[in-house]
C-alpha cells in the first residue's frame, strides 16, 4: 500500500533492521493505516505525512539501535528510549517513527492507569480505541523481495474497513468508555478532522456510561482524588482537540453526545456555549 510521501525505501530498510535484530514480526499501525485506507478505497484527499507507528513482537529498542548503526547518524538524527513503557521515537530520513513492543493491558478500576505487559501483536490491537484504528499493516520477515509489500497482510480483526467504509467510530468493546473516558474526547477529534460520525452501538455506549456514572470521583469532588483519566489524561485529550483539530465541531459533536459532562454539567447545559466561544 503506498503512502504519500514516505521514501521508497524507508519500510524496507526498518524490516531488514528488525529482521537483523531478532524481531519476528513486524507491523505498520493506527492512523497510517486508516488514512491511507481513506485514500486510496474511498478517494479521501491524503491528510499530510503523518508519524509512523510500528509494533513489534522482540525488542523495539533493539531495533531502533540497530537503525542508527545501520544508516548512521545522518539519518538518524534523533532517538529517545522509553524504557517503562517499551517504547522509542525516532526519526528516519527525515519521517518520525513511534516503535513500540505489542503488548496487552487491563484497567484494575475504571479511569485508571491500565496495567501492561507484552503480549502479541493481535493482543495488542485489541487495546485500541476504535476499530478504524485497530487496523495493521503486518510487513513480512521472510523476503528478499524489493517490492515486499505487495506481500504485505492487512489484519482487520474488528471490522474497521467496514466502519471506513459507512464513516463511523465505533469502540473495540462495550466497556471501553468506562475503562478510559478520554476515549470519549477522541471521538471528538477524530470525528471532526474526519467527518465521520458515531456507530449506533458506540453512541449507546456513551449515553450509558455517562448516566450510570461508573467513575468513583464526580464533578465537583476534589481534583486531587481523580483517576488518571479524568485528570492528567483528559486535560491532555483536550489540549491536543484545541490545538490541532476543528475545534468548534469537535465541541459541537462533544456536547450533542452529552461529553461535555465530563468537565462541567454547565457546559453541556449551555445551548449558547459555542455562539459565545466563538464571539
Amino acid at each position: 500500500m503506498d503512502l504519500p510521501g514516505i521514501p521508497a525505501d524507508l519500510l524496507s530498510t526498518i524490516r531488514d533492521a528488525a529482521r537483523d535484530c531478532g524481531v519476528t514480526r513486524l507491523a505498520l499501525v493506527g492512523g497510517a493505516v486508516r488514512d491511507a485506507l481513506l485514500h486510496h478505497e474511498h478517494h479521501d484527499p491524503w491528510r499530510g505525512l503523518p508519524d509512523l507507528d510500528l509494533v513489534v513482537e522482540g525488542s523495539a529498542e533493539a531495533l531502533a539501535h540497530r537503525l542508527r548503526e545501520g544508516c548512521g547518524e545522518e539519518r538518524v538524527p534523533q532517538l529517545r528510549v522509553h524504557g517503562s513503557y517499551g517504547t522509542v521515537e525516532l526519526e528516519l530520513d527525515g519521517v518520525l517513527l513511534d516503535l513500540a513492543v505489542a503488548r496487552q493491558e487491563h484497567y484494575p478500576e475504571p479511569a485508571f492507569n491500565p496495567v501492561v505487559e507484552p503480549g502479541l501483536l493481535e493482543l495488542d490491537l485489541a487495546r485500541r480505541d476504535f476499530t478504524v484504528n485497530a487496523l495493521a499493516l503486518e510487513i513480512p520477515l521472510d523476503t528478499e523481495a524489493l517490492s515486499f509489500l505487495a506481500q504485505e497482510k492487512l489484519l482487520d480483526l474488528y471490522g474497521g474497513q467496514a466502519h471506513l467504509a459507512h464513516r463511523q467510530l465505533a469502540f473495540l468493546h462495550e466497556a471501553s468508555i468506562k475503562d478510559d473516558p478520554t476515549r470519549l474526547i477522541r471521538a471528538a477529534r477524530y470525528g471532526a478532522r474526519l467527518g465521520f460520525s458515531l456507530a449506533p452501538e458506540a453512541a449507546q455506549q456513551i449515553t450509558d456510561a455517562l448516566a450510570a456514572w461508573p467513575w468513583s470521583w464526580h464533578v465537583g469532588d476534589p481534583p486531587e482524588h481523580a483517576p488518571p483519566a479524568l485528570a492528567t489524561r483528559l486535560r491532555m485529550e483536550l489540549e491536543l482537540l484545541l490545538a490541532r483539530e476543528p475545534w468548534p465541531q469537535a465541541l459541537h459533536l462533544l456536547q450533542t453526545w452529552g461529553g461535555l459532562g465530563l468537565l462541567d454539567p454547565g457546559l453541556q447545559a449551555d445551548g449558547r456555549l459555542l455562539r459565545r466561544l466563538g464571539q
